[in-house]
């Protein structure tokens, strides 16, 4: 590789890191939100676990047990996955994981423009610009939440071997474009359809006739590579359902409009690529009216993206979705835009070529301009607590069924997701509600029926795990519901766990013996207020969703057997940091009545105006360190200061 291309690679890598900036110094616990991405880490993860223990079976995933396939109601993203392997070897935990793809799909997607950039123009500050632009146009972070669509490298690697095919038929290019092409549809299958129809039409138009047979043969070899991957796609839609409905899809088709709308309440419709770029664009029309072949191969792309991205809007994807197969699994026509990204990258390109020739420094302006017009960092990330110590007891057994209650409340199913990367047992809870994932939720939402626990015992639920502080207003229905239940011998008590206040409480089904409930569960049961063997904790001010008008205030409780020696307060992703006020809290002491062992404290931190440091949208992350020195971290709380 040469200086220079080695010289772009550094100039992206720094590029990813500074505008997610504070990824990477968050990077085992950074989230966009904690919904989406929490599914994407469990699906990376399972595709390293699976292929270490199932690789025969890799779509047999353990959500959303028993139905089987469940790794076909989402991306596979395996050609992600298998680039993580390494990674995985040495021990980076799953999060951290999906974090390094993160900033690798950023990178990945600047230098791949770069290099079919350079193809087009042979400059290096041409080639710069139109990777800034592909690598952080806004739709990438609109899609943080979506690994898979950052993650779009493969589509300027597909055209580049096809152009270099075109102007030399040699064998070799045309097994890189199969190569490309497998790895493209083993990411995204959005990209999959969108990239192969777009570099289907560019053959066409580009690949002499006499050269189609290396290039067909090689893409036969990618799409054989890829059918292990896209049946059960097909065997899942059949046996499930699991069809885009015309309402559905038109949802998410894009009007002309959203292309120049710098907002748009839609998040899937957000194509605005930036006013820099349509400018550009615009100028070189005129000013690289000479480079008409590679013009016209811009407009090409652009014209594909755009008229796709208008979905049931416009006659292309209308026709597309009802006549070609596969195309009526895309439920976000939208997406199509990243096809015109491409085109739009090689118009900056060509107009970044011409000013070079005419003033070389003046050059490096466009991709500096570029760089500060999609500037987007610093980032505000949800950082995720750390896994319950019930995960890791559950990773120790074998793996049988379970179900964590409360089920479909709040976030309860993305975290279900997450925290399956510590047992990987098979789980009842996931995402999407299949028929008989709903009809067993209708017997524990609204109300627990009295059958709940024969429905569970049906599908054969080994273990229910109740996470006590997430039952909310129904904590005492379901303790009364416990209670039933293991007076009938229908459950039995197996461990708990402290986490947060309450624990967290397992229970096996259809127990084979009898035996006596612990004290410790008959109090719970009872709802009497607990003391736990390790740190217990919460943040009670602000709640979640905050908004502060002048002064921002901070509170909430520890206790400790250990002693408490300092709580910490962190805003700004954990760049602003504070140290709480430590006081009595007469009503804290009604825990544990009599033990001295504990240690309680009420936590309190005010600040009379918004910090300079701090943005109006930020978070707080609270840390509590004990007598010993072990730090506990709650939950990330996203919050606003007006």
């Amino acid at each position: 590789m040469s200086r220079q291309h080695v010289s772009a690679a550094l100039v992206f890598a720094a590029l990813s890191i500074a505008m997610t900036w504070p990824l990477l110094p968050n990077l085992g616990t950074a989230v966009s939100d904690p919904g989406d991405p929490y599914i994407n880490t469990w699906i990376l993860d399972w595709d390293w676990w699976a292929t270490l223990h199932q690789p025969l079976t890799l779509f047999d995933a353990n959500a959303l047990y028993p139905a089987r396939l469940t790794l076909a109601f989402s991306e596979h993203l395996y050609g992600i996955a298998l680039l993580l392997f390494p990674l995985r070897v040495i021990g980076v935990p799953p999060l951290a994981a999906h974090n390094v793809a993160m900033l690798m799909g950023f990178g990945f997607c600047g230098f791949a423009m770069y290099l079919l950039a350079w193809r087009l123009t042979r400059s290096w500050a041409a080639a710069v610009a139109a990777g800034v632009f592909y690598a952080f146009v806004p739709f990438r972070f609109t899609h943080l939440p979506h690994v898979q669509h950052v993650w779009g490298g493969w589509l300027p690697l597909m055209l580049l071997m096809l152009l270099l095919y075109a102007a030399e038929p040699a064998r070799r290019y045309a097994i890189a474009f199969a190569v490309m092409f497998a790895l493209n549809g083993l990411t995204n299958v959005h990209y999959l359809f969108f990239g192969a129809f777009a570099c289907g039409v560019t053959a066409v138009l580009v690949v002499p006739k006499r050269a189609w047979r290396e290039l067909a043969i090689a893409t036969a070899c990618a799409c054989a590579v890829l059918v292990p991957f896209l049946v059960p796609y097909a065997l899942a839609a059949k046996q499930y359902g699991l069809q885009r409905t015309w309402e559905e899809t038109w949802g998410y088709s894009a009007y002309a409009s959203d292309w120049i709308a710098a907002w748009v309440a839609q998040p899937e419709r957000r194509l605005y690529p930036g006013a820099l770029a349509l400018i550009v664009a615009a100028l070189a029309l005129i000013v690289a009216r000479r480079e008409r072949p590679k013009l016209l191969l811009g407009l090409l792309w652009i014209a594909i993206g755009f008229c796709g991205s208008l979905g049931l809007h416009f006659e292309f994807h209308r026709f597309l979705f009802g006549a070609v197969p596969g195309f009526r699994a895309i439920r976000v026509p939208a997406r199509w835009a990243v096809i015109a990204y491409v085109g739009l990258a090689i118009l900056i390109a060509l107009f970044t070529a011409v000013v070079e020739r005419k003033h070389r420094r003046a050059a490096l302006l466009v991709p500096l301009a570029f760089t500060i017009a999609l500037w987007q960092a610093p980032i505000r990330w949800y950082l995720a607590a750390p896994a319950a110590p019930v995960y890791a007891w559950l990773a120790q057994g074998p793996r049988t069924p379970i179900i964590e209650l409360p089920i479909e409340a709040e976030n309860s199913e993305y975290r279900a997701y997450l925290h399956a990367t510590v047992h990987h047992r098979p789980m009842v809870n996931g995402i999407p509600v299949l028929p008989e994932r709903a009809s067993l939720a209708a017997k524990f939402n609204p109300a627990v029926a009295d059958d709940f626990v024969d429905a569970l015992h049906a599908i054969a639920v080994d273990l229910i795990v109740v996470h006590a502080d997430l039952l909310g207003a129904r904590a005492e229905e379901i303790r009364a519901w416990l209670r039933r239940e293991l007076a009938r011998g229908r459950l039995a008590y197996v461990a708990d766990f402290d986490t947060s206040i309450d624990g967290d409480w397992v229970f096996r089904v259809a127990p084979r013996t009898r035996a006596a409930n612990p004290p410790r569960l008959e109090s719970f049961l009872r709802g009497e207020p607990r003391c736990g063997a390790s740190m217990m904790g919460a943040l009670d001010v602000p709640s979640p969703g905050t908004a502060f008008r002048y002064d921002g205030m901070f509170s909430g409780w520890a206790i400790s057997p250990y002693g408490i020696r300092s709580v910490d307060i962190y805003l700004e992703n954990r760049r602003v940091h504070y140290a709480a006020h430590l006081g009595r809290d007469a009503g804290l002491d009604a825990r544990c009545p009599g033990d001295e062992r504990y240690a309680r404290k009420r936590f309190v931190l005010v600040l009379p105006a918004r910090p300079a440091a701090v943005r109006r949208d930020t978070d707080v992350q609270v840390d509590i360190t004990d007598e010993r020195g072990v730090t506990t971290s709650l939950e990330d709380r996203w919050l606003r200061w007006e």
